[in-house]
């Protein structure tokens, strides 16, 4: 899939404090799918997740010693969800129970979890993407469509060295095909996204981990914030015997 370097004179207008109201890029904005493609607009429930247990996981001999270490030194409470750290990609799509909302558009993708309040963008290779910039949880994603399969290639990833949950390094190479299928589930059609993923590691993995997930169509769901990290507040203050004052408790005028 190839690579473009494109304008991002939006995203520095933003940045600069200006409001792009009128012209291409107001036209943009508001732009949504057309043509013969689906259009992935909603919100979703996950479904479904499959990956391989990570004890199975194809290691190269140094990695299967970091994973010898983690089981015999790391505990669930250790945990890296507990501090409020993404799981990103490749883990992110779908496991987590909490809805999920995809606002598409001709030129890209952006996809909200409720859970972690993640985010991803994903660029389509034909509308002149940005360049990528740093490595990031969610990583850099073009996509392209193959019939009703969007194909999604994603790099600059952050490692993640957590190998209770699929560890990757800032060599992994995700591709994604995504497409809809049509189900009955409890006498009423229903439609579900389902996307095949292939990481590719080598520094970690002798051979790609194929993983699985669904997300159910459910737009009878919203979105509400995730709050991760007031329980470690909260925890933090009670260590120094602090109590947070109770400011619903003060008297109306």
């Amino acid at each position: 899939m190839s690579r473009f370097n494109g304008r991002n004179i939006a995203a520095v207008a933003v940045s600069l404090g200006i409001l792009l109201v009128a012209g291409p890029f107001a036209e943009r904005a508001q732009a949504q799918p057309g043509g013969d493609h689906p259009d992935l607009n909603g919100i979703y429930f996950p479904a479904r997740s499959d990956r391989p247990p990570t004890g199975s996981l194809p290691f190269t001999p140094a990695a299967q010693e970091m994973w010898e270490y983690w089981e015999a030194n790391f505990r669930i409470e250790d945990e890296p969800g507990r501090f409020c750290v993404w799981p990103g990609m490749p883990r992110a799509p779908w496991g987590a129970p909490f809805p999920i909302e995809i606002f598409h558009r001709d030129y890209d993708v952006t996809i909200y979890w409720e859970g972690y309040g993640m985010f991803r963008k994903i660029y389509m290779a034909d509308e002149n993407p940005p360049p990528p910039v740093l490595p990031t949880a969610m990583g850099y994603s073009v996509a392209e469509w193959e019939g009703d399969t969007l194909v999604v290639e994603t790099t600059h990833l952050k490692a993640y060295p957590y190998f209770h949950r699929l560890p990757t390094t800032s060599d992994a190479h995700v591709m994604e095909r995504i497409r809809f299928e049509e189900r009955t589930v409890d006498g009423r059609e229903t439609r579900f996204l389902v996307n095949d993923i292939t990481l590719t590691d080598p520094k970690l993995y002798t051979e790609p981990v194929l993983l699985h997930a669904e997300a159910e169509f459910r737009p009878d769901l919203f979105m509400l914030e995730y709050t991760c990290t007031n329980t470690i507040w909260e925890e933090y203050l009670a260590d120094r015997g602090l109590t947070l004052p109770d400011v619903d408790s003060l008297p109306a005028p």
